[in-house]
């Protein structure tokens, strides 16, 4: 089995913040390795991001958490890491990308068909649950 450096990485519009963030410290609290971006304010100071978040997203996860919104389609950054996600689930055809629909945007190359959990019904409590059995496989 490969190891890979985070479990899960957060793709999310600073918009959503306040709810990526309490998942997040739940997560951490459940020992889930997490790239979230205000977990790694000293490793990405002073990198290429547009290259090292290429790579966070395409190599060093196991799972691509999107949380999908009107604010997320309209982002720069949040299509740059969509990009790499799809690129990754395009090569290995697995299920790799997660997404939690905030509301109903459509995202490009995010298929209707894909199983996602929606954000409006659940707490972030739920929501961490829901992950970390998908990452522990339970």
């Amino acid at each position: 089995m490969k190891y890979y450096e985070y479990e899960v990485a957060f793709s999310f519009a600073g918009e959503d913040r306040e709810l990526v963030d309490e998942i997040a410290d739940l997560l951490r609290k459940s020992n889930i390795r997490v790239f979230y971006d205000m977990y790694e304010t000293v490793s990405l100071w002073g990198k290429d991001l547009y290259t090292h978040l290429d790579e966070i997203y395409r190599n060093k996860s196991k799972y691509c958490v999107m949380f999908i919104s009107e604010h997320y389609k309209q982002k720069v950054w949040t299509n740059h890491e969509r990009e790499s996600a799809q690129a990754r689930s395009f090569v290995e055809k697995v299920e790799y990308i997660l997404p939690i629909r905030l509301d109903d945007t459509e995202i490009p190359g995010i298929r209707s068909t894909t199983g996602y959990i929606d954000g409006t019904l659940f707490n972030a409590s739920d929501i961490a649950g829901f992950i970390k059995s998908k990452v522990r496989g339970f």
